[in-house]
């Protein structure tokens, strides 16, 4: 199409708001008012106002530690900061300027492997990606793509270049797409696809060909309008599409939809088409004609319990569920723009996925996922009292810890041409009696499937009881290993617990159902309880492992000790090993001092290779002359004795003669 439609609507929206007239009446956030939707409709729990909406979606996460989740996003020209609100309540947990638009969606995952989350999002128009600390907002590092490449891209999670550390994926206007190492923001690898170009899509994380290596998935808006493959090892092209034939402003959902054994690709695109691609080489399956652009993302899940994967898309005003051969199920037809897709998840806890989205009519809907029946509406327009578009797709979780599905919105106005007649609202709902997993974030994950599989993520299997020694000295490092798996195969970080009081960081990431080994030594004797835990790349953890009993003593020492010392022609010691270790390494000294006029002063030195335990052995001086008292030192060290032997003695010699006096 020539004209864009979607540019259409931005372009009648930024005609008509002056002939609207501001509200006066906005509230505070935090109060729940009536509803205003149909008679199913849910109550509002709480708002948050801003002075620009969010485009895109927020993130969820318990990025502060606290038991609760928190509601991550970022806003528009007018406000241009990111928000970290509890959710349970609408308060302010923190929030960040970033001098600019924030014009694409979080992720919340741990990306430096320090055991906490962060957040990471991208500022548009400031051309940066932030790392926070999920817990305080601080900025853990920030990297620039530089002028003029604006960040449009939802970044994505995920270990593409296999050194056992996240990397973060996202594009660029003008054809880039950035790499960049979790631990510090540096670059990993930078590849530009056309500059004519924009990519804006939320790029996908996959092995599209099965070996062994992720790979990621980026679509271009404008240029050569492609759908790309490229390499997570170094961003080299494995294959592109041409079958699209218009700008893709979203990237695609993906799974085995064909049941093929191997990954599919769906996707819309500005030409009205839905299109299903072979994720291995980017060959067409095939492709549904829709009647108007199609600029929202794709969701995938089973929405009628028949046991194969439907497709949810969005074509301008009209909401469409597919089968996996590309056959309308149903379709629904709103007010105006569906432009950020839907997520999925049983709203009403009957067993069968239910659709949610915004549009920008105003109105939040939820629909039954296998008919397309209306659940329940609310028009948030009116709540508000103005012009409330939702060019935002909703999060799906427990916000408020009562035990069942919640809905978390951003909607209002926003334009970069009037930016200060911008503003926004937070809206969290009940949603329903639904108990079971949500949609955390946009896309569904941190790959960016889309795909609701029908499964709560699940924590690791706990542990195997640790193996390792079961009895040890003190100061001596010991190893002990074990392993867990993970259902969703999602790689594992462990924590060991070490009886002592403390407590190791945690771990990893290790592979799944791979062996771990974790080290530790004790400094006092006693008996000790070692257990281990898993938690997976979702923070969900384990029970500790069954416990492994180590006991620990004083490690065998030699002891150095004056078994007998005589006197006579010259000076005999002898010197034995009370210890419970063989005496390694002796070095003794003789040292004698005095008689008349202190003119004795001598020292004899010798070494003994290994005093076994209980054994004695003689050594002596030999023959020398004097007059007077005498004080003799004798003193021995060998190696892992912890107090060298020196003991002092009183004699006293007569011409050749010395006699031990005490």
């Amino acid at each position: 199409m020539d004209i864009k439609m979607h540019l259409i609507k931005k372009l009648f929206v930024l005609v008509s708001l002056p002939l609207l007239v501001f509200p006066l009446f906005l509230t505070s956030s935090g109060i729940t008012m009536n509803n205003t939707g149909n008679n199913n409709s849910p109550d509002i729990l709480w708002w948050y106002d801003l002075s620009a909406p969010s485009f895109g979606s927020s993130a969820v996460g318990d990025i502060d530690e606290d038991g609760h989740l928190e509601i991550v996003f970022g806003t528009y020209f007018n406000d241009e900061h990111v928000y970290a609100l509890n959710a349970e309540n609408g308060t302010l947990l923190w929030r960040y300027d970033t001098g600019g638009c924030n014009d694409a969606s979080p992720a919340i995952a741990d990306v430096d492997l320090d055991g906490h989350l962060e957040v990471i999002i991208p500022a548009s128009s400031p051309y940066t990606m932030y790392c926070f600390n999920g817990k305080t907002g601080q900025v853990k590092w920030e990297r620039s793509t530089g002028y003029p490449n604006c960040i449009d891209s939802p970044p994505a999670v995920a270990d593409v270049d296999n050194d056992a550390k996240p990397e973060i994926i996202f594009g660029t206007f003008y054809g880039n797409v950035f790499c960049l190492n979790g631990e510090d923001g540096s670059i990993c690898w930078q590849i530009n696809l056309g500059i004519n170009s924009y990519i804006q899509s939320e790029p996908d994380i996959l092995d599209v060909n099965g070996d062994g290596q992720l790979d990621v998935i980026v679509a271009q808006f404008q240029g050569d309008c492609r759908v790309y493959a490229l390499w997570g090892n170094n961003g080299t092209t494995l294959w592109y599409s041409d079958a699209p034939q218009d700008y893709i402003y979203h990237g695609g959902s993906f799974a085995d939809i064909d049941e093929d054994g191997k990954p599919e690709i769906v996707i819309g695109c500005y030409d009205s088409h839905v299109y299903m691609l072979n994720a291995e080489d980017g060959t067409p399956v095939w492709d549904y004609d829709a009647p108007f652009y199609i600029g929202a993302p794709t969701s995938i899940g089973d929405l009628n319990n028949d046991g194969h994967i439907e497709i949810v898309f969005a074509s301008y005003n009209e909401l469409g569920v597919l089968t996996n051969t590309g056959s309308l199920l149903w379709n629904y037809n709103t007010g105006d723009t569906i432009f950020r897709g839907a997520a999925l998840a049983d709203i009403d806890g009957n067993g069968v996925l239910d659709v949610v989205f915004g549009s920008d009519d105003g109105i939040l809907r939820v629909i039954r996922g296998d008919n397309g029946q209306i659940i329940w509406t609310y028009d948030l327009q009116a709540h508000y009292g103005y012009l409330f578009q939702m060019d935002n797709a909703p999060v799906l979780a427990d916000f408020d810890n009562d035990g069942t599905l919640d809905v978390c919105i951003v909607g209002g106005y926003g334009s970069s041409v009037d930016p200060e007649n911008n503003y926004g609202r937070v809206y969290v709902l009940a949603a329903g009696d639904g108990t079971g997993p949500g949609w955390l974030m946009f896309r569904h994950d941190i790959k960016h499937s889309g795909f609701f599989c029908g499964q709560e993520n699940r924590p690791p299997e706990t542990p195997q009881q640790p193996e390792g020694p079961i009895n040890g000295f003190i100061g001596v490092l010991y190893t002990f290993t074990s392993q867990s798996s993970d259902a969703e195969n999602d790689q594992l970080y462990y924590q060991w617990d070490w009886g002592d009081g403390t407590v190791s960081d945690w771990m990893g990431p290790y592979p799944s159902n791979s062996p771990v080994e974790a080290s530790h030594s004790w400094v006092d004797h006693g008996a000790y309880v070692i257990k281990v835990k898993a938690k997976d790349s979702s923070n969900s953890e384990s029970n500790w492992s069954s416990p492994l009993l180590i006991t620990i003593t004083l490690p065998p020492l030699p002891n150095l000790c004056v078994d007998s010392i005589q006197g006579g022609i010259g000076i005999t010691v002898g010197l034995k090993n009370n210890g419970t270790a063989s005496a390694t390494h002796i070095l003794w000294r003789i040292a004698i001092s005095g008689g008349f006029a202190n003119f004795i002063n001598k020292t004899v030195d010798g070494s003994i290779s290994n005093l076994y335990i209980g054994k004695k052995t003689i050594f002596k001086t030999r023959v020398f002359l004097g007059f007077g008292p005498l004080n003799v030192t004798i003193s021995a060290t060998c190696d892992d004795l912890n107090t060298p032997l020196v003991q002092n003695i009183k004699c006293s010699i007569f011409l050749f003669w010395v006699k031990v006096v005490s």
